[in-house]
């Protein structure tokens, strides 16, 4: 038993990837990104209630979906609030929602940025105008995605059965095949998000794109296999409580402490890849991070 303990010690990729887990700084960065996650989630469901009138979705089918996915304290205390919202949308509201969305969640990927670079052992960071222009297109492209994939799983059969019973009656037989395409559908965009996620934040040349694949593969398994446990879990803790100003705190805590669980869960795909790319190509390359020294490279 020591001898084998003695063998995967001195196994020189368990080294690489414990120097870069070490080197990530873990417990901090994973708590600064799930700060402004958490509050990038007001900005988006504020998005959200005011998309969805322009769908000219039926707002009880809506509230019936929301009173299944939340716990019926939570339900109770915001029905009246979600269906003014439904009822009237604010044009004004949205652009505001829009704005604050963005500017939280470039600066959760922005720490992210930062998190990455220390995963690959990458002390230099990109210029801070750059930094800010690379956070504003990858949060603006995940900001669709992920918008998308919590359309598709809370409100995918809603909007499903309406086309089909209202605007488009097709083939019964496609119609549940559709049903039953939600998980692939959501599987599919949070492995395409975690990609662009992988290959544009991090400082580093990824010089082929199976760089990246072990840490994305591993983050799209966890991140759709545990969110069921962690609602149901919730739901259970919440279902229990007659305390409205207690259910809130306990909410608010555990998407923190869910936010924190996906921020390590990425960061440590960004170790798999940064372990996985030194072990196939030998080394890791920044790339130009610097304006000032890419305009000066372009002039001569």
């Amino acid at each position: 038993m020591k001898a084998l303990f003695q063998r995967v010690s001195s196994w020189q990729t368990l080294k690489d990837f414990m120097n870069f887990y070490k080197s990530s700084e873990m417990s901090l960065s994973s708590i600064a990104v799930a700060y402004y996650l958490l509050l990038s989630i007001f900005p988006l469901l504020l998005i959200f209630a005011n998309i969805l009138p322009f769908l000219n979705l039926d707002i009880d089918m809506i509230l019936d979906v929301l009173h299944d996915q939340i716990p019926d304290q939570i339900y109770d205390m915001s029905v009246g609030f979600i269906r003014n919202v439904l009822e009237n949308p604010n044009t004004g509201l949205l652009s505001i929602s829009v704005l604050a969305g963005f500017w939280t969640f470039s600066r959760a990927l922005a720490t992210l940025q930062m998190a990455m670079n220390k995963a690959y052992e990458v002390s230099e960071h990109r210029d801070f105008i750059l930094s800010r222009i690379i956070g504003l297109v990858v949060g603006l492209g995940l900001m669709v995605m992920l918008s998308l994939t919590i359309l598709i799983s809370t409100f995918g059969q809603v909007i499903l059965t309406y086309v089909h019973e209202n605007l488009f009656a097709f083939d019964d037989r496609l119609y549940r095949t559709l049903q039953t395409a939600t998980l692939p559908v959501v599987i599919i965009v949070v492995l395409i998000s975690l990609i662009l996620l992988y290959f544009v934040l991090p400082n580093v040349k990824i010089h082929k794109l199976r760089y990246i694949m072990p840490g994305t593969v591993f983050s799209t398994l966890v991140l759709v296999a545990l969110p069921h446990f962690f609602g149901a879990y919730l739901s259970r803790a919440l279902g229990q409580m007659r305390d409205f100003k207690l259910v809130g705190s306990l909410l608010i805590f555990g998407l923190m402490i869910w936010f924190i669980f996906i921020a390590k869960v990425i960061i440590i795909g960004a170790v798999f890849n940064a372990t996985y790319q030194k072990k196939s190509f030998g080394q890791i390359e920044t790339r130009r991070g610097e304006i000032v020294a890419f305009i000066k490279e372009i002039r001569k």
